[in-house]
């Protein structure tokens, strides 16, 4: 994939993600390749774009992942865990509730 794919691919997730937590409690600020989610008790999920390994990092407190995309799928490099459940499990442990992301 080239690294203007890459950045057209990784912009269309984060835009994704936006919309898909749009209807949650919690606050996106966008700033170049970052895109942070902040709870209202302060807790943050940031999910930014690494372009050298054109990979897709999602960091919290419960520690950080790294996805490639394979396909049309992001996809954990160490688990093979799909990037919107990974996303929805994390959610769900900050917010402590069951969060289901429509994307």
């Amino acid at each position: 994939m080239t690294e203007t794919e890459f950045i057209e691919a990784s912009d269309a997730l984060m835009d994704a993600v936006e919309d898909a937590v749009a209807e949650l409690d919690i606050d996106t600020e966008r700033a170049g390749n970052v895109l942070t989610l902040e709870t209202d008790d302060g807790e943050q999920i940031v999910i930014n774009r690494h372009t050298p390994t054109q990979q897709m990092w999602l960091a919290s407190r419960r520690g950080g992942l790294h996805f490639s995309l394979e396909g049309e799928r992001w996809v954990n490099t160490r688990g093979g865990e799909d990037f919107w459940g990974s996303l929805q499990a994390t959610l769900s442990a900050l917010l402590e509730e069951d969060v289901r992301l429509h994307q």
